[in-house]
């Protein structure tokens, strides 16, 4: 059986670059993160690639550029891994088609890790075409139970790469934290923060983007502008009791947060009940809530032994390699 080469077309936002980072430094793996080249380069496909002049003109051979990164690829045997950063260019660049058309023997595999209905195509402006999406991928997967069935991709959780933090000197403890927008979730952490004081427990909820006259102020509520770097997200995880997390309508499955709490061995507070039907289930590291009033604040008060999560081995980068290998039945170089 032939070995595949696996290139990844991801992203450089920086979670990805941590979720991936044990295939990001593997020499066997080809980690496109960006469609952007550097220098000179990068300043002609900006203005080339620019939606909003796109709008008034649209530029042609914006697909002239797929070649560019696969320029130092020479194998026959490939299996290209596509994000959701590069379908939301698809209409302009068709790198599927060019993928399929130039390398016959290869396999393209394409995985949201967004619900579909948010990936918006940055020229349409509508939702990506998932049609044309499945007529040049060998399999299609999303990271989300719901869109799996609705749209018929298969089903794989997002992943996340082993972490070793340095030690932070301006970190402290706290019992409960949050990072995330507001999406209607501000008065049950308002209610859920107000709970906790009474208890004696400690809360870093940070809430990105709030307007100002939407801010309540509460012990432990920190209103930010603009978004704070996923490292400082992970001092924060690494530096608390309990991960909270909430997860957006429509959503049925595990967001980072599990990631987070599953890596760094803290407990998980939840409002996704899913997650009581997942591999990932066990209530000592994971309690489920729908309101405050519901919340077992035993769970979460209650000091935690020194314990190795064991479903950290379900969730690494090798786990999604071996389901690509599964489902297209071949073998892939890591």
């Amino acid at each position: 059986m032939n070995t595949f080469r696996l290139i990844i077309f991801g992203d450089d936002w920086d979670v990805y670059q941590f979720a991936y980072k044990e295939l990001i430094d593997n020499p066997h793996v080809v980690y496109i993160p960006t469609f952007r080249p550097k220098g000179f380069l990068g300043l002609i496909q900006r203005i080339q690639f620019n939606p909003r002049l796109n709008r008034f003109i649209r530029l042609p051979f914006k697909s002239l550029w797929n070649g560019y990164y696969l320029r130092n690829v020479h194998e026959e045997y490939l299996c290209f891994l596509v994000f959701e950063n590069w379908l939301r260019l698809e209409s302009e660049i068709n790198l599927l088609p060019f993928l399929k058309g130039h390398y016959k023997k290869a396999k393209v595999v394409c995985f949201t890790q967004d619900l579909i209905d948010r990936i918006k195509d940055h020229y349409t402006r509508e939702s990506i075409d998932v049609e044309h999406i499945k007529q040049y991928s060998d399999l299609c997967i999303s990271y989300d139970v719901s869109d799996a069935n609705k749209y018929a991709f298969d089903y794989h959780p997002t992943v996340f790469s082993s972490i070793k933090l340095g030690k932070k000197s301006d970190s402290f403890a706290v019992d409960l934290y949050f990072l995330g927008r507001d999406k209607g979730r501000l008065p049950m952490l308002i209610d859920i923060s107000r709970e906790a004081k009474q208890r004696g427990l400690k809360c870093r909820f940070i809430l990105i983007d709030v307007p100002k006259n939407k801010r309540i102020q509460s012990e432990g509520i920190i209103y930010v502008d603009g978004n704070i770097s996923y490292s400082e997200n992970l001092y924060n995880s690494a530096n608390c009791h309990c991960i909270v997390e909430m997860l957006q309508m429509q959503a049925l499955s595990p967001t980072f947060r599990v990631w987070e709490a599953i890596t760094f061995n803290k407990k998980l507070l939840t409002n996704n009940d899913n997650i009581r039907h997942s591999e990932f289930y066990d209530e000592k590291y994971v309690s489920v809530f729908h309101s405050c009033k519901d919340i077992d604040w035993d769970f979460v008060k209650h000091e935690q032994q020194d314990w190795v999560n064991p479903y950290k081995k379900l969730i690494t980068p090798d786990c999604l390699v071996r389901f690509i290998e599964e489902k297209l039945n071949i073998m892939i170089d890591t």
